[in-house]
């Protein structure tokens, strides 16, 4: 019997091992990236993870994978559109184009905890917001909410009935759903 709980335990220990090993391996972690215009795969030019990416210079725009299609500038500009910083997460595989800016920084994002004041990015309920009802409302530029689960909205700091354009929404914010916001400021109240 005593063989039997050594084995027990030097097969456990020995698969508790190869999870931890497994677990680092195929969950990279962000590292601080600094690119110029052109087109990058996450995994060879950005370490997958989860980042802020903003424009040290200039203004262009930032499309690829994971519906990431954004003008990003070193300044706001709510006529264009454009925000000064856009969060998201960059899986294994992604691609990311860059036009028309000179140098563009990707800063892994650190901790996670709810917010209620949001900038431009991908948020996901349960993770960055706490799950619930809220009147969402633009605080600064005007663009586009949507989710995963069906809000689709033009969100601004004035409304604008020709372009659809609301200052606030009321929503249930489930867990689990990504919300996606190309306003430069949202505020979350609670209801």
């Amino acid at each position: 019997m005593k063989k039997l709980t050594s084995f027990a335990i030097v097969c456990g220990l020995s698969l508790l091992g190869a999870s931890t090993t497994l677990t680092q391996t195929t969950y990279a972690k962000a590292t601080q990236t600094t690119l110029g215009a052109g087109t990058y795969k996450v995994g060879t030019d950005i370490k997958p993870g989860r980042y802020t990416i903003t424009a040290q210079s200039g203004s262009g725009n930032v499309t690829g994978s994971n519906d990431l299609n954004i003008i990003l500038g070193d300044t706001t500009d709510d006529g264009l559109g454009q925000v000064d910083s856009y969060t998201m997460y960059l899986k294994k595989g992604a691609k990311v184009k860059i036009d028309g800016i000179e140098s563009t920084d990707f800063t892994p994002v650190k901790k996670r905890a709810y917010q209620t004041e949001l900038k431009a990015g991908q948020w996901v309920v349960g993770k960055d917001i706490k799950p619930g009802r809220y009147t969402i409302k633009a605080t600064s530029g005007s663009g586009n909410l949507t989710s995963d689960e069906g809000i689709n909205e033009i969100l601004g700091t004035e409304s604008d009935s020709d372009l659809g354009q609301v200052t606030q929404t009321t929503q249930t914010l489930h867990r689990g759903e990504v919300l996606n916001s190309d306003i430069e400021g949202i505020q979350l109240i609670k209801k």
